[in-house]
Formats: structure tokens, sequence, C-alpha cells
């Protein structure tokens, strides 16, 4: 299908979920006592319509990064549930008792015993679960799931990664909150930074939580990730099988729980659900038919020794996406593609990876699974055809960074920007070269090079003075691919030989955006980033 006809999916929109079918639940504006305080739903108070359009605009800006692309963002389908939808929640606890979000300065626990978007069932555990928890300093943070039965699933973060009064003070609280039949501990960050704990062990009653989407049953460890709306979540799954239609082999990439690969299992010939994380695989494991075969992996290493070829392959990555290691090795063992994406700068980057490596887009359906909120989640189908490695751009050509050369304009280089490490002054020298320095980002220099002789030497020589080129220095690589999506070193020709003159190449624009909190760098005359995420999320949940 030609790119700029792949403008939205052309499956018929749930008729519980379409913006002209509502329920009286979706058409009413949230009402919440604790907002503004609490930061966690910046979209409430606005019309659901609005909410929809918002989180179309920010997917398309998103996509309005790589115009070569020539992709459009199809309309939002909605929730029938904007309140009452959240099965989940992780919240930090504080010095009192208090349960809720960080305050936008980001020093008080927000108390939220009437927060709006919880299940009822959950938010009046909650009310419980406060009064014990006074008497428990050593609680950093709290994770509590109810499944659609009513069954409640507790991880108590604490520091030191003990509950005072262990087994027996993890039954107390199953006893005093009911529904409770699961309670579990984790270790806190010791820093304080994240809200999950990390290797959380049963104190007291199940190991696992049952839940059920469709037809398809899940087993649920503590911590595991799982939609936050099982309910909607069965339309998420449906537009995913509609992507995968009659497909013989299918493989779950980032699987988790093995959300697709059990759903789809049915009447396949063969279905691979690769997870790295080992509870989420084995949950899956548990759970699984037959015909699915569940492998616990990174997908970049699955990749690289699988022989096997798939008739399709699922994409569902955390926020922060895929690697282009993992995307170049996927493209090579799967005919057909389906991304399934909650960060839509993220999923923009990594179409543009894989239209270079000639998976190109057919369709995109966009859900929204978090109302009150900006975030959307984004359904794409993808198939072989030609691929992108170049493009017209001004009086040349242009090409992307994904062949292993920057990004920019085609021909011999005479203007780079480069996001270097460290304070490099406002001028200087490199090699024969010179440089200006247009920014400082998050403590780093953000250069505009006019080349004298090869990039190469004016690299080695910043990199000697202790200025190495952002994502390529494998000591601060992590940072920067967490806090800003690179994920690949910051080097873009401005300019070549004849005058070709190139844009900001759209991941190093979403990165200067989200280094600098969202304003636009100097010399960057793109449109402003989209609407920035709700405070206190750091991932998906």
């Amino acid at each position: 299908m030609n790119a700029r006809r792949a403008r939205q999916s052309s499956a018929p929109p749930s008729p519980l979920v379409t913006s002209h079918t509502r329920t009286r639940d979706s058409c009413a504006r949230v009402q919440c006592p604790h907002h503004p305080a609490c930061p966690g739903c910046p979209l409430l108070g606005l019309d659901y319509e609005a909410q929809l359009e918002l989180k179309r605009e920010r997917l398309a800006a998103a996509l309005a990064l790589y115009p070569h692309l020539a992709l459009e963002a199809p309309p939002v389908q909605g929730s029938p549930h904007t309140a009452g939808y959240r099965h989940r929640v992780k919240l930090p606890v504080g010095p009192g008792g208090q349960v809720g979000l960080y305050d936008r300065a980001g020093e008080r626990v927000v108390d939220t015993p009437s927060c709006p978007v919880l299940e009822p069932r959950l938010r009046a555990a909650l009310v419980t679960l406060r009064r014990s928890l006074a008497a428990h300093r050593e609680v950093h943070s709290v994770d509590l799931r109810v499944n659609g039965a009513g069954a409640l699933q507790l991880v108590l973060a604490c520091h030191g990664g003990e509950l005072r009064g262990g087994g027996k003070a993890a039954a107390a609280l199953a006893r005093e909150v009911h529904g409770l039949v699961s309670v579990a501990v984790s270790r806190a960050d010791p820093e304080g930074k994240r809200v999950m704990g990390a290797a959380p062990r049963l104190l007291a009653g199940s190991p696992f939580l049952d839940e059920q989407v469709g037809s398809a049953r899940y087993r649920l460890h503590p911590g595991a990730f799982f939609q936050v709306d099982p309910r909607h979540a069965a339309r998420l799954q449906a537009l995913v099988q509609e992507r995968v239609g009659g497909a013989r082999t299918v493989a779950d990439l980032y699987a988790g729980v093995g959300a697709y690969a059990i759903a789809l299992a049915d009447g396949r010939q063969r279905v691979v659900a690769v997870e790295e994380v080992p509870a989420a695989a084995r949950a899956a494991r548990e759970a699984a038919p037959r015909n699915v075969e569940v492998v616990e992996a990174r997908v970049e290493g699955w990749a690289r020794r699988v022989r096997e070829r798939f008739d399709v392959a699922i994409l569902n990555p955390a926020r922060r996406g895929s690697s282009p290691v993992a995307l170049a090795t996927v493209a090579r063992v799967a005919e057909r593609l389906v991304y399934v994406s909650c960060g839509p700068e993220t999923l923009a980057r990594d179409l543009d990876v894989l239209a270079h490596l000639g998976m190109r887009v057919v369709d995109l359906a966009a859900i929204d699974l978090f109302p009150q909120t900006p975030e959307v989640e984004t359904v794409v189908s993808l198939a072989r055809g030609p691929a992108l490695a170049t493009w017209r751009c001004g009086r040349g050509h242009a090409r992307g960074p994904w062949g292993g050369e920057p990004s920019g304009a085609l021909g011999q280089p005479e203007r780079v920007l480069a996001l270097v490490v460290g304070d490099t002054g406002s001028h200087g020298t490199a090699g024969q070269s010179k440089y200006r320095r247009l920014a400082t980002v998050a403590t780093h220099s953000y250069l505009r090079l006019d080349l004298a002789g090869p990039l190469d030497a004016a690299l080695g020589a910043l990199a000697r003075a202790g200025h190495p080129v952002a994502g390529a220095d494998p000591r601060t690589a992590r940072f920067f691919a967490e806090k800003s999506g690179l994920v690949r070193p910051f080097l873009h020709v401005e300019m070549a030989r004849g005058g070709v003159v190139s844009p900001l190449h759209g991941d190093l624009q979403h990165a200067l955006s989200a280094l600098t909190g969202g304003r636009n760098a100097p010399g960057d005359r793109k449109k402003p980033s989209p609407p920035a995420r709700p405070g206190g999320s750091r991932r998906r949940s």
C-alpha cells in the first residue's frame, strides 16, 4: 500500500468505542477532589472528545518528525470507561500512610483516597490499607491489582526488602483488606527514584492471580505487567488479531505474560512467545496451550539465533520502544509485523528504522487505554516493501542514520550538528574545524561544527578533550537512551557540499525536546513538542 494511503485502520471500529457512541460514563466529565494537586490526570476536566483529539495530535506530532514516511495519525478510538477503569495502581507511600503520587514539585505524597479512575474495589481496598500502612514506615510504595473476579494482589516495596513482621504481618493484612488473596514484598529502590521494587517474593496467600480477557486466561505473578483495564484490553487484542489475520506461525516478542500469544493460539500451527523477565516468562509458560512455546530471552539474542521464519511477528515493547539491533533481526525472520506501542515518540522512531529495513506501514489504529491522560496506544501493521534509505531534500537528497552513517544531507559534509558530553565552552576548535555551541542541553553541549577537514578528525579531537558524542559514549549511553530515546550517535549533517541542507532528523529533534523539557532547541524551527506525559509515570503501567 502506498504510504500516503496508510492513514488509519481499515478495520471497522468497535461499536462500543466509536467517537459517536458513548456510554453515560464516557460522556460525563470526571470530577476529582484531588485535582489539580495530584498530577496524575492532566487532561481531567476536558470533554472526552477533546481528550481524544489531544491524543491524536500527540501521535500526529510524533509522526510529523519524519515527513519522509508520509504518515498521518488516525482518530483515536475511545474507551467506554473514563472513570473507574484502572485495575492496577503503583503508588508511593508517605510518612503518615498517605498513598498517592508525588506532588508537582516531587516533594510530598498527595493522599488520594477518592481517586476516581481507580476500579471501585481497588479504591475501597486502599482505604483499609492506608490505616495499616501508618504503622509500617519501612513501606516505600504499594503495587495493588484487582482481577475481574474481585480478588486483590498486593506487593509492598520495602526499604531493605523486608516487611516488619514478615509473613504474620502479611497474613494480617490479608484478613483486614477484603478480597486480598496475595501479599508479596519487594526491595525498594535505595535511591527512592523508582516506585516499583525489585525481586518480589510471596509472603502470604496465592502465588498468582488468574485474569481473563475474552476467552484467554492468564496467570499474573506479583509485579507482572498487564493492561490496567482488562475489559478494554479485549478491544486492543481484537485490533491485533485483525492484523495478524490467518497467519499460521506467529512470534510474540516482548511477550510479558503472553497476552497476545495465548489469545492468538487457537487455530495456529505454532506460536512462540519471547520474554526476558523470568517471572513473566514463567507465568506465560504456565498458562500457554500446547502450540505455544515460551522462550525466556532478550528479543535481540533470540532473533539472532532463530533459524525459522514466521508469517507475523508482534512487537509490544515498553515505552522506550525497541532498538535498531532488535528491529533488524526481527525484520529478518518475519514476513509481516504488528507493532503495539504505548509511546508515540519511540514508535515513530522505530517506524523510521523499519522503513530503512524495507518494512513499510500498511495501516495504523489508535486506541485510548488511559482516559484523563495524554497516553495513547497505537497498533501498526507493516509489510515488506521498498527500503527507504534516502529521499529528496531541497537541492539534493537526505538519508536516515540507520545504515551506520550520520543522518542528514547526502554528500561531502560541510556543517554538522552534534551533541557532545560535557561543557565545551561557547566556541573553539576541533582539529582543523571550528565549532560554536548552540545550547547547553542537560549540562552537555549542542554544537554546530564547520568542517575544514574530515568529520572523524574533528570528532576525535573533541573526544580526546573529554567530549565524546552523545549516544556513542558507553559511559553515558544509558542516560541518553532512558531520558531522550536516543539510540544512536547524535550526529547530523546539516549541510553538504553543493548547498544541500537537511533539517535535523526526527529522533534527534525528539531527543533535544526531551532533554530540554519540551523547549525547542536553538535553530529548530519545527512545531512545538507534543503534550507532556502525566507526572510520576516512568514506564508502562
